[in-house]
């Protein structure tokens, strides 16, 4: 199970640097949306710690099913804070476009 624990923790780095590396390129052109592109980065970090830290909170180290199970859900979650995440940008882009 280590090992899945890695993937994930990997899993969630990678999600959530992608909605980072997408804000920092969009601060680099648009410098005027600095403070909500900096929100942003700042919940993606919140999110990387918190969810890494939700990865070794368990004591099913002997249930697999349920230790399956609880990696499932972070996966789910952190999907889905990247996708509300990335949501967040796009707002931010269609309004310099507007």
């Amino acid at each position: 199970m280590q090992n899945k624990s890695s993937e994930l923790r990997r899993a969630v780095h990678l999600m959530m640097n992608d909605v980072v590396e997408q804000c920092f390129s969009h601060m680099i052109h648009h410098p005027n949306h600095s403070e909500a592109i900096n929100t942003i980065i700042r919940d993606a970090s919140d999110e990387i710690n918190y969810q890494v830290l939700k990865i070794d909170a368990h004591d099913w180290s002997g249930e697999r099913d349920k230790l399956e199970e609880h990696y499932r859900v972070i996966n789910k979650d952190v999907q889905r804070k990247s996708l509300e995440l990335l949501s967040r940008l796009q707002s931010i882009q269609k309004e310099e476009n507007a």
